[in-house]
Parts: structure tokens; sequence; C-alpha cells
């Protein structure tokens, strides 16, 4: 069966109690559906049509969503349509609570991000499941011209464990964590190299502007070479004096 083409004839209503539907983009489900593979463990945060495709597809998968009603009517629709949803958790609450007590070891084949778009619920989102994901995993992240959302999607575009496979009808990315990340110093980060001063006046943003990249520069340098971090050491005391 394909359940993308089933989904879109039946058009099943999993929201606002069974009278909207929120469904991610067609590009975006057939994504899920063709990556998703009998016996994955996967996890999203939402619930809905999405939900549906993993069960379909054989994942062993949990979806968190604060409405319970969600996850009844997708259970509903999977007996209508025959798929057994014996491997389907349904976790009812605020994911910001719940993903904390997830035991952090990387299992997950697969991440879908698509729950709460208010700042902060989306970065928590992926902080939290991509320390989950399994190096080679893939991380699905919804409506990433949205702000709150768009700037976990800007620091995986910029992050060298992450390589960015996909955008999907111009609304969600399909990423693959291709290395163990490592979140040390911010200076290292590229997502970190140009500082936002967009907060500063015109007229003082471009001085704040030259005096980090100078700054930076100068930082590098010295991380380069450590002699010479010494003597600008010693020349900054000593005009300081």
């Amino acid at each position: 069966m394909d359940i993308v083409e089933r989904l879109l004839r039946d058009r099943p209503k999993f929201h606002l109690m069974g009278t909207t539907r929120w469904d991610a983009t067609i590009g975006t489900l057939r994504a899920v559906q063709a990556l998703v593979h009998d016996g994955d463990r996967t996890l999203e945060t939402g619930c809905g049509a999405s939900t549906v495709i993993f069960v379909a597809r054989g994942a062993n998968h949990t979806t968190i969503s604060p409405e319970a009603e969600e996850h009844k009517l997708v259970r509903d629709y999977l007996k209508q349509i025959d798929v057994d949803d014996n491997r389907l958790e349904c976790i009812v609450g605020e994911s910001d609570s719940v993903l904390p007590t997830f035991r952090s070891e990387r299992m997950l084949d697969i991440a879908f991000v698509d729950g709460g778009h208010a700042f902060p619920y989306p970065v928590i989102d992926w902080h939290y499941m991509s320390r989950l994901l399994k190096v080679g995993g893939s991380l699905v992240i919804d409506d990433i011209p949205i702000p709150s959302v768009a700037c976990a999607f800007r620091f995986m575009q910029a992050d060298p464990s992450w390589r960015l496979d996909s955008i999907l009808d111009k609304r969600a990315a399909v990423f693959t964590l291709i290395d163990e990340p490592s979140y040390g110093d911010y200076n290292l980060q590229a997502f970190n190299r140009r500082f936002d001063y967009g907060f500063a006046p015109l007229p003082s943003r471009a001085r704040l502007i030259l005096s980090s990249r100078a700054t930076r520069m100068l930082r590098q340098i010295g991380l380069r070479y450590p002699a010479l971090r010494q003597v600008w050491k010693r020349y900054s005391h000593a005009a300081s004096d």
C-alpha cells in the first residue's frame, strides 16, 4: 500500500478534535515514507499524518503530543486501514517535559521535529532529539521559514556534523548526522562566525562589526601561532598602562 496516496485519498483529520488537517506537505510525507524501513526506531514531536506513515512503514515509533485525542484519532485511522499499531507508542505531554526524561543514547534511525512552533519548543525538540539520533541517522525538521525553527536549521546547515540532504516544498529539510557532534568552544562553531549586532543603532553597528571581525581574526591567528599570541598580549598590556 502506498500510504501517502491512501492519506491523500482519505484526507483524515487528526487535529482540533478531528475537525482540522495540519499535515506536513506532500513532499515531506513522501520523504518520510522513503526514509523509513521496517524495524527502524523513530521519534517525532507532533502527531498526525506523518505518524500514520511511520507506523505503516513498520517503524518502532514514538510520538509526543499534548493532545490525547490526536493519538486516539491516529490509532482509529490505522485500524480503519488495517495497519497494526502495536509498534506505536503515544506519549501525551509537552515535549519540553517529556524529552529530557529519555535515556541519552544514540538509538534513533529517524527523528522528525514537527511539534510546537512557538519559541523555544523547536530548538528544545531539536536539542534532545539530535542527542538520541544515531550517526548516519536522518533528522527531518518542518516549517523552517518560521524564525523559531530557522535557528536550528541554520545551525545544522553550518555545522560539519550535519549534511543537508534536501529541502522539501520550500518548507522542510532533511539532514543526516554524519559525525559525532562536538559542541565545545562557541568560537570554533561556524554558526557563531559572525556576531549579530542587529540590536545596535545603525551608526555604531558598523564599528561593532569591524571590531568583532578584527578580534576574531587575531584570536584565530593566536590559536594557530601561539608565539604571536604572547606578543599580542604583551602589546595589549603595554598599551593599556
